[in-house]
């Protein structure tokens, strides 16, 4: 197996990380990238695993493995490196089988007859169609080592006969439904139980780069989002603002009147900041967001940092120990990609007894709109935030609620998520798509079309 880091950027503390499928290397991935992230791969399969010992630099890795990769990553990383989040793209943990993989007989047919001939031929059954072998054949190369090829093949069929030391858990899988490789049924098969499914309309071979953007916010698109919409925001963010409102009256009710030192995330508009404002007397705080921000006016002493908020926690923790009374904020960790290391940041930057106040969103958050674009962010559920706070607070309070807009048309709710910048894809639907889903779009008990907020309440006080 060989690793190779394909881009590297100053101080990043991200990497998207790639297992590749048989017969691809490096230069299949190369065009992979996302804003504040760097990416490697690791290609070629056999039980050597390079030194890896340079990710442990990074803080939050994400894994991305294709085809036979998914059986190689789960084999050979589970328990050597650290891994955040990882998804599973039309492969298996067990690809030699004829129930959960590849029909053994096909898997063998190929590795005694593998040509240079028979293996375009499985190349060009990876896609829909030559046409679009074509278009990726340069990713390729023209030749490869045939025997080393062999040789995988072989050795990953012999190791589905042995029982697995340790296993990834999966955070998603991706299934393209024209998958000729790995059968389909036999993929809901092997993930029935271990990990959520999301089907695509793809063959075997799917882009990671697509996967990459379902499965990683974007930062500097959702700044530039909520940029654009500053103007209409708080005439239109009733939700928002309802879920401020109770986060500072019910959630911020025990932290002190008075504060030497807050940080708030995601500010925006200053729905909470008013809030705040107005029951507490702050001397010095702390504002961070990714669009351009008002000066407040809310405390003696302010400073802004327009930039990620996950990398100036980071920074505060190693540069400013201990020297918070509370973090706030209400309606932005959703976009986080590490909340664990978030939160421990938090920890480290408040005093003893310094406590946080935040609010996030639950699975099932504009469920009404999931029929048009896949939602990108992955809401973790209460029990998974309370686990993940206890492991640095104490008396740790989540709540989960739900605030429900009514609108008279399916489009006015879509308009109503553009005037916020709430949308959290990119995708810009066609006129046939926003027909279909306007016919879709479910019908309360009121007659009139919903959208289903589901806040997250969190309240808590440093351990120690």
């Amino acid at each position: 197996m060989k690793f190779e880091l394909l881009r590297k950027s100053a101080g990043t503390t991200r990497l998207i990380l790639i297992v590749a499928g048989w017969a691809s290397d490096a230069a299949s991935y190369r065009h992979v990238n996302m804003p504040g992230w760097d990416v490697a791969v690791l290609w070629g399969i056999d039980a050597v695993v390079p030194d890896l010992s340079c990710l442990k630099q990074y803080r939050t890795v994400y894994l991305y493995a294709w085809s036979l990769g998914v059986f190689v990553a789960d084999r050979l990383l589970a328990g050597a490196i650290d891994i955040t989040s990882a998804f599973a793209i039309n492969g298996t943990t067990l690809p030699y089988s004829d129930d959960c993989g590849i029909p053994t007989h096909m898997f063998d047919g190929t590795a005694r007859g593998l040509t240079e001939r028979g293996l375009s031929k499985f190349r060009m059954r990876m896609f829909d169609s030559v046409a679009d072998y074509k278009e990726h054949a340069s990713e390729y190369g023209a030749s490869s080592d045939i025997g080393r090829l062999r040789d995988e093949l072989y050795y990953v069929a012999g190791e589905c006969s042995r029982p697995s030391a340790a296993s990834i858990d999966w955070t998603s899988v991706f299934i393209g439904r024209n998958d000729r490789i790995f059968p389909v049924g036999n993929q809901e098969r092997a993930w029935l139980g271990k990990a959520p499914v999301q089907m695509l309309d793809a063959p075997h071979y799917i882009d990671i780069q697509d996967v990459v953007r379902r499965t990683i916010v974007n930062v500097e698109r959702v700044g530039h989002r909520f940029s654009r919409s500053m103007g209409t925001y708080n005439a239109h963010a009733h939700a928002q603002r309802v879920i401020a409102e109770r986060l500072a009256d019910e959630f911020m009710a025990g932290i002190p009147d008075v504060l030497d030192n807050l940080v708030e995330i995601g500010p925006g508009t200053g729905l909470l900041t008013r809030c705040w404002g107005a029951s507490h007397r702050v001397a010095f705080a702390t504002f961070i967001d990714l669009c351009d921000m008002a000066d407040y006016g809310v405390a003696s002493s302010e400073r802004y940092f327009c930039e990620d908020a996950e990398v100036v926690m980071a920074r505060l923790a190693a540069t400013e120990l201990g020297t918070v009374d509370a973090v706030v904020s209400a309606s932005a960790i959703q976009w986080f990609s590490n909340l664990d290391y978030f939160f421990s940041c938090c920890a480290s930057v408040l005093r003893h007894g310094g406590r946080i106040a935040m609010s996030t969103f639950a699975p099932g958050n504009l469920s009404e709109l999931h029929a048009l674009r896949p939602d990108h962010l992955r809401y973790l559920p209460v029990d998974v935030i309370r686990e993940i706070l206890d492991r640095y607070f104490q008396d740790v309070r989540v709540v989960e609620d739900v605030v429900e807009l009514d609108f008279t048309s399916p489009l006015e709710a879509l308009r109503h998520l553009q005037l916020t910048g709430v949308t959290s894809s990119g995708h810009k639907s066609a006129i046939g798509e926003l027909r279909r889903f306007a016919e879709a779009y479910p019908v309360n008990s009121r007659g009139r079309y919903s959208l289903s907020f589901r806040p997250i309440y969190i309240s808590a006080t440093k351990k120690g």
